[in-house]
């Protein structure tokens, strides 16, 4: 009988624990437009789907010319199209945050609208060129053989975007480092 009473105690006192512990849930106001949602917008998918494709010629048996040309296509469009992206993505959390605000002004927002959607207009410009040239480098045959930017993943989007990201930032690492041997050859002399 003592085991059964002193169980029924812990067990008691260890639900009333558990139950103290538990955080209330706080409310979030419903009206009007809500903070997080100014940091949440996202774009980009322009160049993760470029950037996608380009990837996939590696996959290609293509000439050297070829790949010249790939490579090109690559540091021609990917860098300023993800630019622009950012640009555009920055443009939309300012006008959400100039919507948030009470006394906003229709025709500061109106003009931020209109920026916003020729920034766009021009991603989807240079990702049509740049698609367009990938089909001219690699040739039909070989670019009916990458797989349709549609069918691949969200997640290996984004890996792809970082990986371009860090093949970017390596070149202009390396760049760096090849100037700067030059430049002290050039004071020393």
């Amino acid at each position: 009988m003592r085991f059964v009473l002193f169980s029924l105690i812990v067990l008691m006192l260890t639900a009333g624990f558990a139950m103290a512990e538990k955080p209330e849930k706080k409310e979030k106001p419903r009206e009007g437009f809500r903070k997080e949602r100014v940091h949440r917008i996202r774009s980009g998918k322009y160049s993760r789907m470029l950037i996608s494709m380009v990837q996939k010629t590696g996959k290609l048996d293509l000439t050297e010319q070829q790949k010249d040309r790939v490579n090109t296509i690559r540091s021609k469009y990917i860098s300023p199209i993800i630019s622009e992206e950012n640009q555009s993505r920055a443009l939309q959390r300012k006008f959400m945050s100039q919507l948030h605000d009470p006394q906003f002004n229709p025709s500061t927002l109106k003009t931020t609208a209109k920026e916003t959607d020729e920034a766009n207009a021009k991603i989807a410009d240079m990702f049509i060129d740049g698609m367009a040239a990938l089909r001219e480098a690699v040739g039909p045959k070989n670019y009916a053989k990458l797989t349709p930017a549609a069918y691949i993943d969200r997640r290996t989007l984004i890996k792809l975007k970082n990986e371009e990201m860090a093949r970017v930032q390596k070149q202009a690492a390396e760049s760096n480092a090849n100037k700067e041997p030059a430049s002290k050859s050039n004071t020393s002399e």
